[in-house]
Formats: structure tokens, sequence, C-alpha cells
């Protein structure tokens, strides 16, 4: 619990002095939202949605969104696979530069173990990234892992931290690293509010980011009878 603590308060205060571009000198944001749907024992439906700006509200840098099939291996194995569409502004400031849009597919695997109040969870992803710029189109691809550790202060409230380096196929092979770490509050059994700090090494610009989520969980599979209704 200590260590976990003392990961979450390193990175909340962690924040790069020296900048390197127009972006780096703001605190930016990223809104998200996602919701899961348990179709049966072994299928269940995702999206996600995300907002970016380089300012905490103001400044559009990306829009994204997806939406996902997932088989569960067991209860806690499941391999995925999404599609999902982006638009993108690169430039800081504004411009009449068209914005970059994305077409991507994604294949994953996710692995969880967990204790009473710690959650570990795996993910590994590839992705195709079809990419469309003013004068070209290009397909790039990568893969990502995602290390999570979940620690439930209470039933209420709990703590969560990630690390997510990413393996680009072409050029500059690590281009980018995500660690973020945050706490979230379990709104309603089927709900969770999250709010945390993303340090985001990306080429080579190292940005600082708050990140505002809620997600959902929905469940449509019959209750298995119990004894008495046997």
């Amino acid at each position: 619990m200590r260590i976990l603590l003392s990961i979450a308060l390193i990175g909340l205060t962690t924040i790069n002095l020296i900048a390197q571009s127009p972006s780096e000198n703001h605190l930016g944001s990223w809104y998200t939202y996602g919701s899961q749907h348990r179709l049966s024992e072994h299928f269940s439906l995702s999206s996600w949605a995300e907002l970016r700006f380089y300012e905490p509200s103001s400044n559009y840098n990306l829009a994204f969104i997806s939406l996902g099939g997932n088989y569960h291996i067991k209860n806690n194995q499941t391999i995925g696979l999404a599609y999902a569409y982006l638009d993108i502004d690169t430039v800081f400031e504004f411009d009449h530069r068209p914005n970059i849009h994305e077409h991507r597919l994604c294949e994953q695997y996710t692995i969880s173990h967990s204790t009473s109040q710690l959650n570990i969870q795996h993910r590994a992803r590839l992705e195709q990234r079809f990419l469309g710029f003013s004068d070209r189109n290009e397909l790039q691809n990568r893969f990502r892992y995602r290390l999570s550790l979940k620690y439930n202060l209470n039933n209420i409230i709990f703590i969560n931290v990630s690390e997510e380096p990413f393996v680009n196929f072409q050029d500059q092979v690590f281009h980018e690293n995500r660690f973020y770490t945050g706490f979230g509050f379990n709104v309603t059994s089927h709900s969770q509010l999250q709010i945390g700090y993303l340090k985001q090494h990306i080429r080579k610009n190292n940005l600082n980011r708050i990140q505002v989520g809620i997600s959902f969980t929905t469940d449509s599979r019959k209750p298995k009878p119990t004894l008495a209704q046997l």
C-alpha cells in the first residue's frame, strides 16, 4: 500500500519544468467515456470516447470514438477486436491546416488477478492505423502494453496507477509512453468516476494532462437459478 501511494504521489507532483514546445507549457485535458455491456457468459460489447484539449477546456486537440467486441475466455481473461475513428489536430495554435483523420483496428488480450483490495491487469494490444494526411495516406502498425494497478481504499474510493509503453513498427520505435495515476469513485454499483494526472511522452514532447473519465457497466445475462428454484 505504501509503495502504491508513493507511486501515485510522485506521478501527481512530477512536472517537467523545461518545455520544448508550446503544448508543453500548458496543462491539457482528456475527457473520457467508457462502457461495457455483457451479453452472455462469453461475449460483451464495449465503447470508448475521448475529447482532448491542449488546455483545460479549450484549444481542440483530438476526438476519438471506438466500438469493440470481446470474448471472455475465463472470468479474468479476455480477447477483443475494435474499430476506432480519430479526428486529430496536431498544431497547438489555431491554423488552417486540415486535421488528420485516422481509422484504426485493434486486437487485444487482457488478463487480471486480484486480492481483496488490489487488482492487477495486463493488457497487450496490436493496432493498425490508417492515417489520412492532407497529401497522402499511410498505414502504421504498433504494439502497446499496459500494466494497471487498482487499490480499493474502501467500497467507494480507489487508487488507479498505470504504465503503458508503445512500440512503433516504423521509425522511432519507442515513440510514446503514458503514465497515469489518479483516484476513482464508485458512484453506483454500475458506474465509476475517475480523476487523475497523465504524463505523456510522445516523440520529443513531454505533456502534462488532467484526465477526467466516467464509465458504465451493464449486464443482460439471466441470473443463475438458486437451489430453491431448481
